[in-house]
């Protein structure tokens, strides 16, 4: 049995659900959908796939099984539910799955009453080397961890932010640590489980937005581990790294690569490391294919999406604790619930951003 999907926004990382969905034989690409109708055109180019500007009427006509929604940041519940309530539909939501912890909540919960599964896309977790630590950890190699590492170093021009006026906001997109390192802070939490402490710092160095491009945060693990979190993305003229480092009693490993995809050590066995390591052609990594599949099968065999709500939602908790700290200087506690003052507020003088990319009913 195949399942049909269908795409919501057609910008940057558009491609990748493209090309994973055609490569999946499970899987039929039935519709895309822009608002900017010129750029789910494109995306679709060359093919016979069909592409809208409203994705109510897109949705009606090709009655998709599952919809992917790949829209700014601070508009995913918004979509999501309405989607779920409208149509009762399966969705794929890109990450982070929404800027508040409310609107993770609400997701969850619409998702469950009408039953239907919701998977967020968190790809690097779909690595090869990265699936190689969690099984170590996972056995106890590493035996007491000690510490853990994550280092993004990325590089986001202001040409990058002016491309639409939700880029760099609190409202819609959030900064370095949203944006782009919430896929290493999420393998950071998933490799060493619940954060009691953080600490954090940052500062918007070389772009004109509201957000941060480079922040530095410590945490300290439930289970005694330290946490490492460095990020930016003023690194200058390309792109150098995103790795993970993990520290235990009985060995060290290391990530590194331009998307946590290059084991370079593994301190265990003498395995070839180059068959444990990926060579993407560009930062978003293969990630997006497993993962797919991964959907497709948790939705025909009725089982629990690998990634869903409950697993996505605490990583936008634990960066509601970050910012908290970043704007108290002081050390925060996840366990209290702390909420930023700024993350996933809409500024009333971007209101009519929000209602923009709201796609009324034809």
């Amino acid at each position: 049995m195949k399942l049909g999907f269908a795409l919501i926004g057609c910008g940057r990382i558009a491609q990748n659900h493209v090309n994973a969905l055609a490569a999946i034989p499970d899987a039929d690409l039935l519709a895309v959908c822009d608002l900017d109708i010129s750029k789910a055109k494109k995306l679709v180019e060359g093919t016979d796939v069909p592409y809208f500007s409203n994705y109510h009427e897109m949705i009606k006509k090709v009655k998709p099984d599952v919809v992917n929604i790949i829209t700014p940041s601070g508009m995913h519940a918004t979509h999501v539910i309405d989607i779920i309530q409208t149509y009762g539909k399966h969705v794929v939501v890109e990450k982070p799955m929404a800027l508040r912890v409310e609107d993770c909540e609400r997701m969850i919960e619409c998702a469950e009453r009408h039953k239907v599964q919701l998977h967020v896309v968190l790809q690097n977790r779909f690595n090869r080397a990265v699936r190689k630590l969690r099984e170590g950890i996972e056995n106890g190699l590493f035996g007491k961890l000690v510490l853990g590492t994550v280092r993004l170093r990325w590089c986001r021009p202001q040409r990058y932010y002016d491309q639409a006026p939700w880029r760099g906001t609190w409202g819609f997109d959030g900064g370095a640590l949203t944006n782009q390192a919430i896929h290493h802070i999420d393998l950071l939490q998933w490799m060493f489980g619940e954060v009691t402490e953080v600490s954090a710092v940052a500062a918007t160095q070389l772009v004109r937005v509201e957000v941060e491009d480079t922040a530095a945060a410590w945490l300290r693990f439930k289970n005694g581990a330290l946490g490492i979190i460095e990020a930016t993305t003023a690194a200058r003229p390309d792109d150098l790294e995103a790795s993970l480092s993990i520290l235990g009693e009985k060995g060290t490993a290391i990530v590194e690569g331009s998307s946590v995809n290059r084991l370079t050590t593994w301190s265990f066995s003498q395995q070839d490391l180059n068959e444990l390591s990926e060579d993407p052609p560009n930062v978003y990594g293969f990630g997006h294919l497993p993962f797919l599949e991964s959907v497709i099968h948790s939705i025909l065999n009725g089982e629990a999406p690998l990634i869903g709500g409950k697993e996505a939602i605490k990583s936008v908790a634990l960066l509601h604790a970050i910012y908290r700290s970043i704007e108290t200087g002081g050390t925060v506690r996840p366990i209290d619930r702390p909420r930023s003052g700024k993350f996933g507020i809409i500024d009333p003088d971007l209101q009519n951003i929000y209602k923009q990319y709201l796609t009324p009913s034809p």
